[in-house]
Parts: C-alpha cells; structure tokens; sequence
C-alpha cells in the first residue's frame, strides 16, 4: 500500500536552492526512525515515513507559490543537527513553547511563529494523525488543515490557498490547562499572502 499513489512528489521539493539542502538528509533507515520515536515520544507515522523514503526532508518547490509550507523535516544521523527533527522538536517545543500536540514536520514562510503540525489527538481509519497548523504568536491558536498527511500533500501541490477550520488554543507544553475554543475566533482562515523568507537565525525565540 502507497499512500502517495497519483501524487507527484518529485514536484514537490526545491533541488536547486543551496540553503534548502540543510533540511535535506541521506535515506531514512529502521534504526533513524526508532531513535527519532524514542527522543520525541511519538511513533511516525506510516504515511511521513514513506515520503521521508522518497526523500529526507527538504525544502518546497518555490513554483508552490500560493501555499504557506516552506520546508518538511528528514531525520538527520546526527540528531544535533540543527535542521533535523528532533532538534526541531525540542526547539518548538521548549524554547518556543509549543503545545506538545504531535510532531511539528512542516516549516512556513514565518520562520518558526507558526508550525504545521501532526496532531495525534484525532486520527483517521488508519492511524493517520489530522494535519493542523499552530500559530504560537496567537496564543498557540490551532486550524485544522487536512484529515492526514497525504491529503495535506495533495493540497500543497495544488498551489491553492489552503483554506483551514479554526479549532481553539492549545497550552504550551508543560502548562496544566488548555484554553477553550474562543467564540469569537473566525471559523475559516486562509494564510497570510504575504511570505517571509525563512531564515535559520530566526528560530531561536528571544
């Protein structure tokens, strides 16, 4: 079983920027995928395992010109590296206090100020976790984005504004609480048309 069959992900990575080679890393094998669960706690799912197998990690093709994903992460053989997953994990985890949802595998355009997320508290007939965006600069505000990564992939190569379902806030990692779901929030937002370049130096909060 593919999970990717009909979608052309050759589209889907940028193969000629220099910087975009950071996210890009040798094949995934068995044993990079156990010590990635067990740093994070999260087993990866089926679907990010077979198109981290195509290719580990990288940076989005800049002709995606209307969607906000500016780079998915690989794992790394060394999990200091700044780029990889797991060090990108416990950044947005703990130093810049993102809920403690899932995995975050998706860069946008803002640099770090809000991340796409598996979210593993919803999950499809098949184990897949919901596909959410999280914006951490507005109190960690959660949109639904798509039912699993496939899904969210096929969106991403459609080159469409991805329009998105607001869920509710998300406590930061360590916090006791979740916040309710404000009433006042918007039902649908669509990303911001305006893309910032991303730049390593930014993903340090402070």
């Amino acid at each position: 079983m593919s999970y990717f069959d009909g979608i052309d992900l050759d589209r889907l990575f940028d193969d000629e920027s220099e910087f975009g080679k950071n996210y890009l890393f040798d094949d995934l094998t068995d044993e990079l995928v156990s010590r990635a669960e067990q740093t994070m706690g999260y087993k990866l799912p089926e679907s990010y395992k077979e198109l981290l197998r195509f290719r580990n990690g990288g940076s989005i093709n800049p002709e995606l010109d209307e969607v906000w994903l500016a780079a998915i992460y690989g794992i790394s053989t060394d999990p200091k590296n700044f780029y990889c997953l797991e060090s990108m994990y416990d950044n947005w985890k703990n130093e810049w206090e993102y809920p403690d949802i899932g995995i975050p595998f998706g860069e946008t355009e803002s640099a770090g100020h809000d991340m796409y997320y598996m979210d593993f508290r919803v999950t499809d007939g098949n184990g897949e976790p919901r596909i959410v965006r999280v914006d951490n600069e507005m109190d960690n505000s959660v949109y639904a984005v798509a039912d699993n990564l496939p899904e969210f992939i096929r969106m991403v190569l459609s080159n469409e504004p991805i329009e998105e379902t607001y869920i509710g806030q998300v406590a930061a990692a360590g916090d006791a609480e979740s916040e309710e779901p404000s009433p006042e929030a918007p039902a649908t937002k669509e990303p911001a048309k305006e893309k910032k370049t991303s730049f390593f130096g930014k993903l340090f909060k402070g």
